[in-house]
């Protein structure tokens, strides 16, 4: 009897795992998957001297396709604002001089730096597709996801923070070693983790 209970706790569980998936219904330009860069769980690397990063925007499937496409355009270059902007403020966090204002500083050359990067970041390619998922009530819904793959060169990051740094005369020599350091070793690690 405990065999049989086994059994069909096993086909049920098999069974709503089935139907509790998502399946795409349509991708964009006929594609017969989706393409290795539109993922969710590498969303950055680094690859012949560009830092790329994926956006991502989902939405009722009745949106337009080119306005989901900015919008996930637009969540690709936050990306990159954003990985400038929590590196500068590890670095303040973890240095004496800045410990009484490192989340202002952080933001602040996060910003500064985001303006003489955004002429470089090239918006490279973009992806949909139409899903069907389920919604937090677990009724099957359908969604337009799309992905954008944004990428701008290393040298063109490394050239905005210098630049940036060095705008600021009163912002300690340490500082500006310590942040053009931690900016190149974090791109290398993302270089080598492919």
């Amino acid at each position: 009897m405990k065999t049989l209970f086994m059994i069909l706790a096993v086909v049920l569980g098999a069974s709503c795992s089935t139907v509790f998936q998502e399946r795409v219904l349509v991708r964009s330009d006929d594609l017969s998957e989706r393409p290795s860069w539109a993922q969710v769980g590498v969303t950055n690397f680094v690859k012949e001297g560009r830092l790329f990063v994926v956006g991502l925007a989902e939405h009722d499937v009745n949106s337009r396709i080119p306005a989901v496409a900015r919008i996930a355009d637009n969540n690709a270059r936050f990306e990159i604002s954003r990985m400038i902007t929590n590196d500068l403020a590890f670095i303040f966090q973890n240095m004496e001089e800045g410990v009484g204002e490192g989340g202002d500083l952080s933001r602040m050359y996060a910003s500064e730096i985001s303006k003489h990067m955004a002429h470089g970041i090239r918006q490279e390619k973009r992806y949909w597709e139409k899903v069907q998922t389920f919604n937090s009530e677990g009724e099957q819904v359908v969604k337009l996801r799309v992905y954008s793959l944004a990428s701008i060169k290393e040298s063109d990051i490394k050239r905005a923070i210098s630049d940036v740094m060095n705008q600021d005369s009163k912002l300690d020599p340490r500082i500006k070693e310590q942040i053009n350091g931690h900016i190149s070793r974090e791109i290398e690690k993302l270089g080598q983790a492919q």
